[in-house]
C-alpha cells in the first residue's frame, strides 16, 4: 500500500529522498521522464511515425517533460518542445533543457502575444505531454499558460498529463479555470488527494502512480495515514486454502435475502461468494420463493423460511435464522430482502442477537433497516459488522442528502464506522473502506462497467466469502472491493463499460485471483 498525500506531503517526500537518502533531484527527474516515455509509447503503439508535442513549464514538472522529450526523440519519434514561459527555468529543468538535441527536437518558445491560431499547428500531433504546471500550483493558471490550456482543450488530441493535469488542485481536486483535460495522468511517488475527488474525474482520465524508486520507507502508510489499496496490497492478503481443506473448512457463508420482487439479488450474492472461494453457501429466503430459487441453484444449500402473503420474510423466520447462523463463518443480510417495517424489525433483531460467525455483511435493504439507529448496542463477542452502502444509502444512515456524502466521502465514512462500530465500505468511484478505529483505505480498482444492477449484491457475497476464509473485516472489505473492481474490468468487452452483467463480474473473480497470485507487485498501478 501507499499513503495518499497532498501538495505539502509530496514535497516533504521529495526533500527527504535527497536529504536523507542521497537521491539527487536530477535522478528522480530522469526516472520520471523515463516512465513518461514508456507511457507515451504505450499510448502510441498503434500509430505509425508518431508525432509528440511536450508542453514544458519552468518547474520540475517541466523537467520531467523535457526528459521524456529527449528519450522519445532518441527512439525515433518526431518531437517538439513548447515553452510558454520567459521565466528562468528551475535548475534541474534548465539542466535537462541543455541536454536536448535541437537537431532532433524542434524547440518553440512562445511570446506573450501568441494566439490560439498560432499555437494550433504545433499541437497538431498524435500526443501532447502536459508538463506545464506541477502540484505546487494553487488557483487558476495565469497567462500565457491559461491560453495554452484553452487551445489544447479545443483540439482533438490525446493528452498525457505529468503528475496532475495542469490547473488541477493536488489537495482538493478542484479544477482551475482552465484545466487540462487529460486522457491519462501519470503521477509520481505517491497518489495525490486531488486525484480521488469526484470533481477531478472529468479532467484526470485513466491514471496510474509510479513510485520511480523512492525509498519504500517514505511511501508506506503509517497508522494515521489514508492508504491507497493496490495490486501489491491485494496480493499480500489473498486467502490461501490449505491442501487438506474441505468444503466446511474453506468457509461457510449464509446469505439472507430475497423477496417476491427481488429474488435475483440473493442469487447474485451467492455467485459472488462461491467465486470468491467460499466452500459452503446456504441461502435463506422466504418460502414462497422456493420453487424459483431451486430452479437457479446447483451448489448452494436451500433453506426456505416462513414468509408472509406478500413474499417477504416473516417475523417467525428470526428463530431459525439465529439457529442457522451459529454454524456459519460469515453472513450476508439484505440483498433483495424488501423494505417493510416487519422486515426492518427482523433485520435489527437478527443483527443484535446473531452469534457464531466472524462477521455479518449488511447490504442493500438491510441498510435501510439501520437508518435512524444512532448506535447499535451489541456485545463485543458478537460478529463484526461490515456495512456496504452506496452514497444514497450512506445518506440515509447519516441523515443527509447524497450530495453531502459525495462532497465529504472520506470524513463521513470514518464517522459512520465509529458510529456503528463497523467496517464501512462506501461504494462508488474510488470506493472508501474505513475501520471502526478510523483507519481509511481508498481502493485502486473500479470501472464504469460496474454501474449495472446486481453488482453490489455480488460484492457483498465476495466480502462475506473472504471474511469466512479468516480475513479480518477491514482486510476482507478492502480486498473484496479490489477483486470486484478488477473483475469488472475483465468482464467489460466495451472500453466504455457498457453491456456487462453482474453475473459476469462474479465469474471473472477467479481470473483476478490468478493474476494477483502471479503478480510480483509492479511499482506502477492505477485507475481506469
Amino acid at each position: 500500500m501507499l499513503k495518499i498525500v497532498g501538495r505539502q506531503g509530496m514535497q516533504a517526500v521529495d526533500a527527504a529522498a535527497t536529504a536523507q537518502y542521497g537521491i539527487p533531484g536530477l535522478e528522480l527527474m530522469e526516472r520520471a521522464g523515463r516512465s513518461l516515455a514508456e507511457q507515451a509509447h504505450s499510448m502510441l503503439e498503434s500509430t505509425p511515425q508518431p508525432k509528440v508535442a511536450v508542453l514544458a513549464g519552468r518547474g520540475k514538472n517541466g523537467g520531467d517533460g523535457l526528459v521524456c522529450a529527449r528519450l522519445l526523440a532518441g527512439s525515433g519519434m518526431h518531437v517538439s518542445v513548447i515553452l510558454p514561459t520567459k521565466s528562468r527555468l528551475a535548475p534541474e529543468t534548465a539542466a535537462n533543457f541543455k541536454r536536448l538535441n535541437p537537431k532532433k527536437i524542434k524547440i518553440i518558445k512562445l511570446n506573450n502575444d501568441f494566439s490560439g491560431k498560432t499555437l494550433q499547428p504545433f499541437l497538431d500531433v498524435d500526443l501532447v505531454v502536459d508538463a506545464l504546471l506541477g502540484i505546487g500550483v494553487a488557483g487558476s493558471p495565469r497567462e500565457p499558460v491559461a491560453s495554452v490550456i484553452r487551445t489544447l482543450n479545443s483540439m482533438r488530441v490525446k493528452v498525457l498529463a505529468v503528475d496532475l493535469p495542469s490547473g488541477l488542485n493536488a489537495d482538493t481536486g478542484e479544477p482551475g479555470r482552465p484545466t487540462v483535460r487529460a486522457d491519462f495522468t501519470l503521477t509520481f511517488g505517491l497518489p495525490k488527494k486531488g486525484l480521488f475527488q469526484p470533481q477531478a474525474m472529468a479532467w484526470v482520465g485513466a491514471w496510474a502512480v509510479d513510485s520511480i524508486g523512492f525509498p519504500p520507507e517514505l511511501l508506506y502508510p503509517q497508522a494515521d495515514d489514508t492508504a491507497y489499496f493496490n495490486d501489491p496490497a491485494a496480493a499480500v492478503i489473498l486467502p490461501q486454502r490449505a491442501r487438506d481443506a474441505h468444503k466446511r473448512t474453506a468457509g461457510k457463508v449464509l446469505i439472507i435475502g430475497g423477496s417476491a420482487q427481488y429474488h435475483g439479488a440473493l442469487l447474485l450474492a451467492s455467485r459472488g461468494a462461491i467465486r470468491a472461494g467460499a466452500g459452503y453457501v446456504t441461502l435463506a429466503y422466504p418460502k414462497p420463493l422456493d420453487l424459483i430459487v431451486r430452479q437457479h441453484v446447483l451448489e448452494e444449500i436451500c433453506c426456505p423460511l416462513p414468509g408472509d402473503k406478500n413474499g417477504d420474510l416473516a417475523g417467525a423466520a428470526l428463530k431459525p435464522l439465529l439457529s442457522i447462523a451459529r454454524e456459519q463463518d460469515a453472513i450476508v443480510i439484505g440483498p433483495g430482502l424488501g423494505r417493510t417495517s416487519k422486515v426492518f424489525q427482523l433485520v435489527r433483531a437478527f443483527i443484535r442477537e446473531a452469534s457464531g460467525p466472524r462477521s455479518i455483511v449488511v447490504d442493500a435493504d438491510a441498510l435501510h433497516a439501520l437508518a435512524g439507529v444512532q448506535r447499535l448496542r451489541r456485545s463485543r463477542s458478537l460478529p463484526a459488522l461490515i456495512l456496504t452502502p452506496h452514497e444514497g444509502e450512506a445518506g440515509r444512515l447519516r441523515g443527509v442528502p447524497p450530495e453531502k456524502i459525495r462532497a465529504e466521502r472520506w470524513a463521513i465514512t470514518r464517522e459512520l464506522a465509529r458510529r456503528y462500530a463497523a467496517t464501512i465500505l462506501l461504494k462508488g468511484p474510488h470506493t472508501v473502506v474505513a475501520s471502526p478505529e478510523g483507519r481509511l483505505r481508498i481502493i485502486g480498482a473500479g470501472t464504469p462497467a460496474l454501474a449495472t444492477a446486481g453488482t453490489g449484491d455480488v460484492l457483498s457475497g465476495v466480502a462475506a466469502a473472504l471474511s469466512a476464509q479468516q480475513l479480518e473485516p477491514y482486510d476482507a472489505a478492502a480486498l473484496a472491493v479490489y477483486l470486484h473492481g478488477r473483475a469488472g474490468e475483465l468482464a467489460g468487452m466495451d472500453p466504455g463499460g457498457l453491456g456487462v452483467r453482474a453475473r459476469e463480474v462474479a465469474d471473472a473473480i477467479p481470473f483476478v485471483f490468478r493474476q494477483l497470485r502471479g503478480s510480483k507487485g509492479n511499482a506502477k498501478y492505477g485507475m481506469k
